[in-house]
């Protein structure tokens, strides 16, 4: 019997094995650590794996193929002389705010497993429980001293019509800043000194056009540009804005606020209703609990040094704690190689 194979489906700019190479420059803040154990754990089970494209190019057929999102021509259209002997599997991480098709009525059928965070639909049968995962630090350092930042965010500037969207909150959250208190806070990301055209295709291929995209941008006066690595960036404040993409999702934890804890960065969060089953209250300032950006702020300025240090011990134990396993690089490469494997 010979090696097993698994294909990853990936989009062209993580084809040619990319996704898998931790010195890529896609694999920002490890961002790709999950994958890479994922193919590690495989091969300890006697299994190889790639992109789907390196099967392509020597033709050959995998035993498996593992989607991160439904294709939109369909799962058949895709795998086209595959589709009769490849096992199929799905990790299915974002919700249906960013990523609708991948939860339309029937986008599942077919599937053997999906992976998903969702536990309204995880049943242990053909769904199986798997966060956004995030490559955990050996320690967060402990408190140092005061950090010469107040405030900051790291976000991509997007925009959704979706009711439950938050990315709206985040700019209105910067713009509070800007009017308020603009010495005490920074905007960092990709999208905010540029004009993103919308609608047909043709007016689209108008966002190649760098010169024309910044000219006519909103002007920000908090960006500072973008980011290499969040976490140095992260260390150097004491409180960061991590609002998810959608609200009232529950279970849906993206790596916003674990980004913030393994910098020491106390998050300022608003995002999954049930975040306090997940993450200890201890850990987070929820940004559900003040009716304004003015109440906000003046719990943020007037927070005692001490009540500060606690919230920064309380993350680092949590992020050294088995609660926070679920959320880890390694318990999602377990999950999945487990059952594709099985």
């Amino acid at each position: 019997m010979g090696v097993k194979k698994l294909a990853v489906w990936v989009s062209r700019a993580y084809s040619k094995d990319a996704l898998f190479d931790p010195s890529s420059p896609l694999n920002r803040d490890n961002c790709l650590s999950s994958a890479h154990l994922l193919r590690a754990c495989l091969e300890e089970r006697g299994w190889e794996c790639h992109t789907q494209d390196v099967y392509q190019a020597a033709d050959t057929a995998p035993d498996a193929v593992l989607f991160n999102d439904i294709p939109a021509g369909g799962v058949d259209a895709a795998l086209g002389s595959w589709a009769s002997g490849a096992r199929r599997f799905a990790a299915l991480l974002e919700c249906d705010v960013i990523k609708p098709e991948n939860w339309r009525p029937g986008a599942h059928d077919g599937f053997e497993a999906v992976f998903t965070w969702d536990e309204r639909c995880v049943d242990g049968v053909k769904y199986f429980k798997a966060n956004f995962s995030n490559h955990f630090p050996g320690d967060v350092e402990p408190d140092a001293g005061p950090r010469p930042g107040f405030c900051v965010m790291i976000t991509a500037n997007k925009k959704s019509r979706h009711p439950l969207e938050l990315y709206s909150e985040r700019t209105r959250t910067v713009r509070w800043f800007e009017a308020n208190h603009p010495e005490r806070f920074d905007l960092y990301g990709i999208g905010w000194n540029r004009y993103l055209f919308e609608g047909p295709a043709p007016v689209r291929l108008l966002n190649r056009v760098g010169p024309l995209t910044r000219l006519l941008a909103e002007k920000y006066p908090s960006y500072r540009g973008t980011v290499d690595e969040k976490l140095p960036v992260l260390r150097k404040y004491k409180y960061s804005v991590c609002y998810e993409n959608a609200r009232d999702i529950p279970g849906y934890i993206t790596e916003k606020i674990f980004d913030s804890m393994f910098a020491g960065c106390v998050p300022v969060y608003w995002g999954a209703p049930d975040i306090s089953r997940h993450v200890p209250e201890d850990c987070f300032i929820d940004r559900r609990k003040f009716s304004s950006h003015e109440a906000l702020y003046k719990y943020l300025d007037g927070l005692p040094g001490p009540a500060y240090a606690k919230m920064r011990e309380a993350m680092r134990a949590y992020v050294k704690s088995a609660g926070a396993g679920p959320f880890s690089d390694a318990y999602y490469a377990r999950t999945v190689c487990g059952r594709i494997s099985e």
